[in-house]
């Protein structure tokens, strides 16, 4: 029997936010999520509008787009029964594939799982992981042994809505033992980008980091799907 997944959307576009920002991809959202945060901005992907659809046919779409970029995201895509499989299936087809994850769902199985098939991700495979501040509502949830096994060439996102969400991300970074790549966004609408500027360049912990504007809501209707 095919593995079978619970698809939102598949879509190809432009990359948003992230290091790959302004570059084209397919993205594949997966339908579910574990976490409710106070600012999400894909609620339709946990209400149940989806389609259950084969891997062959998911990788048929993806190959017919034409990108060697996929992007998996949610809700959140590692709740999904059976993700590593279909991750080890679009590496296998040579595509670059980052993985949007909310930072609860423990990562590890499925490096382990590409390892047992003797397949090297190196950098064809990489996290974008969000750490939530305190204005998601949701940080008690943070996996914190998720965030030591990051690597240079993954993404670590936080979005700040509030001045004391600066504050708990630096004193988070204090205790951060691998070395991501740092991105800050603002809550879309919520908090202002010129003060997170100023964050940036007068904190120190911040110096190596890069702000992280969303193109797909600059470019399109904030509120437009499938963009």
């Amino acid at each position: 029997m095919k593995t079978k997944y619970n698809i939102i959307e598949i879509f190809d576009s432009i990359e948003g936010e992230g290091k790959r920002a302004g570059a084209p991809a397919t993205f594949i959202r997966l339908a579910g999520c574990n976490l409710r945060c106070a600012y999400c901005d894909t609620t339709y992907a946990m209400e149940g509008n989806y389609q259950t659809r084969d891997i062959d046919d998911i990788l048929l779409q993806v190959k017919k787009g034409g990108f060697s970029r996929v992007t998996l995201t949610g809700g959140e895509p590692l709740t999904a029964p059976s993700v590593e499989v279909l991750i080890h299936q679009l590496l296998t087809c040579g595509n670059e594939v980052n993985i949007e994850t909310n930072g609860s769902i423990d990562v590890k199985y499925v490096l382990e799982y590409l390892e047992s098939k003797v397949h090297d991700p190196a950098r064809k495979l990489f996290f974008t992981m969000d750490y939530k501040l305190p204005s998601s509502g949701v940080t008690g949830n943070m996996l914190l042994s998720n965030f030591s096994v990051l690597r240079p060439w993954d993404v670590l996102k936080f979005v700040v809505g509030s001045q004391s969400d600066i504050e708990h991300m630096v004193d988070f970074l204090h205790s951060l033992t691998s070395q991501p790549q740092i991105y800050i966004g603002a809550v879309y609408e919520k908090y202002d980008y010129k003060k997170l500027v100023s964050a940036i360049l007068k904190t120190p912990e911040l110096k190596d980091a890069k702000l992280q504007l969303q193109l797909h809501k600059i470019i399109w209707d904030p509120n437009e799907r499938g963009v």
